[in-house]
C-alpha cells in the first residue's frame, strides 16, 4: 500500500514536472513572439498612428485659427454694413433731401432749374454745388456698401469651405484613432501577424 502511495506521488510530481516545464516553454515562447510582434509591427504601426493623428491635429489647429481670424474680419464688415445702412447711408440721403429742400424753396423756373447751360449766381450756385456734393456722398456710400456685401458674401462662401475642410480633418482623425484601437486585437492581433509570418494566410 505503501509503495503504491509512493509510485502515486511520484507519477504526480512527473505530471507537474512536465507540465510546468510545458508551461514555461509556452511562457518563453509567448514571450518571444509578443516581443518580435512588438519591436517588428506594433510599436512602429502605433507610431505611425500617432504621428498620423499628431499632425492632423496640428492641421485642424491651423485651420480652426484661419477660422477665428475669418471670423473677425467678418464681424467687422457686419459692424461697417450696419453703421452705414443704421447711420451714415440715412445721414446722408437727409443731407441730399435737405439740399433739394433747398433748392426747391428757390422757386426757380422749370427751365432755369434744368437747362444745364443756366448760369447760377453765386449763392445759388453754391446750394447746387452742396447737393451734388450730397449726392456723391451718397452714392459712394452706397458703393461701399455693396463692396461690403460682396466682400462679405465671399468670405462667409470661404467659412463654409473652411467649416467643411475641418469636418473633413475630425472625420480622418476618428477613422485615425479606430484605425489605432484596432491595432493588437481582432484583425490585427499576434495570432493574425504570426500566420501571416509563417505563411499560413
Amino acid at each position: 500500500m505503501q509503495k503504491v502511495k509512493e509510485e502515486f506521488f511520484l507519477s504526480v510530481i512527473f505530471v507537474l514536472k512536465w507540465l510546468t516545464l510545458a508551461l514555461g516553454a509556452l511562457g518563453i515562447l509567448y514571450f518571444a513572439i509578443s516581443l518580435a510582434y512588438h519591436r517588428s509591427y506594433y510599436d512602429p504601426l502605433m507610431k505611425e498612428y500617432e504621428l498620423e493623428i499628431s499632425e492632423l491635429r496640428k492641421q485642424k489647429i491651423e485651420v480652426e485659427t484661419s477660422l477665428s481670424t475669418l471670423q473677425i474680419t467678418l464681424n467687422e464688415i457686419q459692424t461697417h454694413i450696419d453703421l452705414l445702412q443704421n447711420t451714415e447711408i440715412p445721414a446722408a440721403t437727409k443731407a441730399v433731401k435737405l439740399q433739394e429742400e433747398k433748392i426747391d424753396s428757390l422757386d426757380e423756373s422749370f427751365i432755369d432749374r434744368y437747362n444745364p447751360f443756366s448760369e447760377k449766381d453765386g449763392e445759388v450756385k453754391q446750394i447746387y454745388d452742396e447737393r451734388n456734393r450730397a449726392l456723391e456722398d451718397k452714392e459712394k456710400l452706397d458703393e461701399k456698401l455693396e463692396d461690403l456685401h460682396m466682400t462679405q458674401a465671399v468670405k462667409t462662401e470661404t467659412k463654409s469651405e473652411i467649416l467643411d475642410k475641418i469636418n473633413q480633418i475630425e472625420i480622418f482623425i476618428s477613422v485615425e484613432e479606430h484605425e489605432r484601437e484596432k491595432v493588437g486585437t481582432g484583425a490585427l492581433g499576434v495570432l493574425p501577424w504570426l500566420l501571416g509570418i509563417l505563411g499560413l494566410t
